[in-house]
Formats: C-alpha cells, sequence, structure tokens
C-alpha cells in the first residue's frame, strides 16, 4: 500500500481541503464542490485526526491555515497541478492515434498513403509526430513509432519494413552534365557536387559512410550547408543544386516520375526501418496497423 493510503483513508479528504485551502473559506469550498459548510468541516476535521496534526487555526468567525496546513497546502496543490496536467494529455490523446516518424519517412512514404492509413485506423484521428533523433521520444507517449536502426529498441518491440537501402540520385540534367547514370562508379559520383545532411548523431547513413563501401575517403571539404531533415535534402536535390543520397523506398516515387534519376551503385546497410510500440502486447489498432504498413512495404 502506498503511504498516501496509509496517511489519508479517502482521497476526497485531500480535495476538500485543497478547496478550502485555496479558497480561505470552508463556505466557498462547498458551494465549488456541492458540499454543505459543515460537510466540509467533516471532512477536514477527520483528515486532521488521520494526520494527528492542526490544518486550521481557528476563531469565533473564521479559520486560517496553520503552518502545517500551509506546508501541506503546497504540496497538495503541487500534486494537483501534475495529476491535472496527466489527465489533460490523456483526454487529448483520447480519439487519436499518434504515429511518430523521420519527417523523410513521413513526407515521402506516409503522407501520400494518408487515405489508406486513416482506413486502417478506423475512427481514429491520426497525429504524425515529427521527430528527428531518438532522443525526442524518450519522454514523449506515441502508439507506434517508425525509426531507423539495428532493432535493438530499449522498451520497445518492432517488426522490420525493409531494409536500409541508399543510392545515389539526382535530377536529369544534373546527372547529364556530370555524365552520370545506374552504372557510374562511386568515383564518378564522388566528383559531382552533393547535398549534405547533418551527419551529427542521426541513425542513417552519411555520404562518408557510402564513399567508404569502396574503400573512398571523404576528403574535400567545400563550403557547404548542413540539412537538417530529409524532406530539406530532397528539394534541394530535386532543384539541381548536387548529388542526393536517397533512401529505397523513399525516393522511389520520384525516380518513378522522373523527376529524379538513379546515378550510381546502391549500398545496403545492417540497420533498418523499423515501426516499433512500447513493450508488451501491441493493441489491436497497433496490431493493424503495423500489419499494413508491413504489407505496404512489400508492395513498393
Amino acid at each position: 500500500m502506498r503511504p498516501l493510503l496509509e496517511h489519508v483513508a479517502r482521497l476526497q479528504g485531500l480535495a476538500v481541503f485543497e478547496a478550502a485551502a485555496r479558497l480561505g473559506s470552508f463556505t466557498a469550498a462547498g458551494h465549488e464542490l456541492g458540499m454543505s459548510q459543515p460537510a466540509v468541516t467533516r471532512q477536514i476535521r477527520a483528515l486532521e485526526r488521520r494526520l494527528g496534526a492542526e490544518l486550521f487555526v481557528r476563531s469565533s468567525n473564521r479559520s486560517e491555515l496553520s503552518e502545517l496546513g500551509q506546508r501541506l497546502r503546497d504540496h497538495v496543490s503541487a500534486g494537483f497541478d501534475v495529476i491535472e496536467a496527466g489527465l489533460a494529455e490523456l483526454a487529448e490523446h483520447a480519439g487519436t492515434f499518434v504515429l511518430a516518424a523521420h519527417p523523410g519517412i513521413a513526407q515521402a512514404w506516409l503522407v501520400p498513403r494518408l487515405d489508406e492509413i486513416n482506413q486502417v485506423l478506423g475512427d481514429l484521428d491520426l497525429r504524425l509526430w515529427l521527430f528527428d533523433r531518438d532522443a525526442e521520444l524518450v519522454d514523449g507517449s506515441f502508439d507506434a513509432a517508425i525509426r531507423v536502426g539495428n532493432g535493438n529498441f530499449a522498451g520497445l518491440d518492432q517488426r522490420i519494413l525493409f531494409p536500409e537501402v541508399v543510392t545515389p540520385v539526382a535530377t536529369p540534367a544534373l546527372a547529364q552534365a556530370y555524365g552520370l547514370t545506374e552504372q557510374s562508379s562511386a568515383a564518378d559520383v564522388y566528383a559531382a557536387p552533393f547535398v549534405h545532411m547533418d551527419d551529427g548523431d542521426h541513425p542513417w547513413m552519411t555520404w562518408a559512410g557510402w564513399l567508404a563501401e569502396f574503400g573512398i575517403t571523404l576528403r574535400r571539404q567545400p563550403a557547404r550547408v548542413l540539412f537538417h531533415n530529409y524532406p530539406m535534402v530532397l528539394q534541394r536535390a530535386l532543384l539541381g543544386y548536387g548529388v542526393a543520397l536517397g533512401w529505397r523506398p523513399l525516393i522511389d516515387d520520384y525516380i518513378d516520375g522522373g523527376a529524379l534519376v538513379v546515378v550510381g551503385p546502391e549500398v545496403r546497410s545492417d540497420r533498418g526501418y523499423y515501426v516499433t510500440w512500447p513493450e508488451g502486447h501491441p493493441s489491436a489498432v497497433v496490431a493493424a496497423l503495423t500489419t499494413w504498413l508491413v504489407e505496404a512495404s512489400v508492395r513498393r
């Protein structure tokens, strides 16, 4: 049993005490709580007996908080604030399904499939939560998340959607200008300008990692912009400013539509894209969405 329950038999007594302490009046507390003034008095006296402390200093026509009462008021008010914040969060979350994903997979793969995803979710409203780094998910509340990694996610269960397959892509015009085709070597690609993703603590492959697969060290350091997320990288590549690394199947629609072309060999890493959910048996909705996502990854 929690120590709180050992000291306070009826938690309603704390709510009555908090109202009386906040409003400065037993009568006002009764009006707020829909109780009579004598009922408020009985609740507070019962709480005082249970705690073995006088919470109010009573005079002929008024009651004021004692020193101990003031201290208890501060603790109870802080606790109620935390509880109310949690209840508000649950109320806000009710009727929604929170799917967390990196901006790249959200824009390039999930958004085109929103109608189908909504059919899977039924009456629930989908809320896409975009995150750049896994640390952003630690204190968050989500029903499912699509993450990049090796499949070891602490506190989460997962199913793989597709492996990390990376290939260089560019606009047809830029590919022609640098003589690049799907059969071009990594050395050929290295001669073209690059569009760089921020190569900080992200889990996915960088240009340095891609080139290293072919025994090439990224030595040049031209003036460049490090883009914070993948949609910005894709936009820059689509504008013809350089060759970008493309993740299959995120760039498949652009290739099928002719906006981008493959300009070199692909690389497979030991990472993959996984749909994850809090550890334990998934809810029916999470299970249904996971099954749909896995099947959609096969249909790509």
